[in-house]
C-alpha cells in the first residue's frame, strides 16, 4: 500500500509530500487542479518513460519518491529480496529522478535499480486507474494472476510455477 507519495520539481508542482491512507483513495478536483500530474508523477515513478520535459522550469531535476508498506504482501517482500533489494521492517521506498540531460536514476530502498526492475516490483505495489487506462489488465503476469484469483487456483498455480522451474 502506498502510504505517502512525494514530488520534487515535476511538471509545475515544487514540492508536494502526499499522506494516504489505508484503503481507496481517490484523486478529485476540478479540471486544471493538477490531479493528471500526480498521476503521472506516480506512473513515472512505478516505471513509466520519462524525459527532460518533465522537469519544472528553472529546475535541474525532478524527483518522485514513493513509501510503500508491504508488510502484508510476501510475494512482494520475496520479488524485491529476490532482486538483491533489502526490505526493513516491511516497508519499501521506491526513487526515481530524471535530470535536465535526460539522464534517470532509480532507487529500491536506497539500492540503485534499474527502470525496468522499478517497474516489475511497481505493477506489483500500485495499479493505477485512469479514464482510458487499467495498468494491471495489460500485463499478461497480472491477467494471469487475476484468473487463478478468480479461479481460486493461486496456491495450485504457486505449485505448478515451482514445478516448472524445476523442470527447465
Amino acid at each position: 500500500m502506498l502510504t505517502e507519495l512525494r514530488i520534487r520539481n515535476f511538471a509545475i508542482i515544487e514540492s508536494l509530500a502526499l499522506p494516504l491512507s489505508g484503503g481507496f483513495n481517490v484523486l478529485s478536483g476540478e479540471t486544471g487542479a493538477g490531479k493528471s500530474i500526480i498521476v503521472g508523477a506516480l506512473g513515472f515513478l512505478l516505471g513509466e518513460r520519462g524525459s527532460s520535459d518533465l522537469i519544472r522550469t528553472g529546475a535541474d531535476k525532478a524527483t518522485v519518491e514513493g513509501v510503500f508498506d508491504i508488510g502484508s504482501h510476501p510475494a512482494i517482500a520475496a520479488l524485491i529480496d529476490e532482486r538483491g533489494i533489502d526490505t526493513d521492517d516491511g516497508t519499501v521506498v521506491l526513487k526515481r529522478e530524471i535530470s535536465t540531460a535526460g539522464r534517470g536514476r532509480a532507487w529500491a530502498n536506497g539500492s540503485p535499480v534499474t527502470a525496468t526492475v522499478l517497474g516489475e516490483i511497481g505493477r506489483m505495489l500500485v495499479n493505477l486507474h485512469g479514464q482510458h487506462e487499467a495498468q494491471t489488465l495489460l500485463d499478461a503476469d497480472s491477467q494471469r494472476q487475476i484468473l487463478d484469483m478468480f479461479g481460486g487456483a493461486t496456491s495450485r498455480a504457486t505449485v505448478v510455477r515451482a514445478a516448472y522451474v524445476e523442470l527447465a
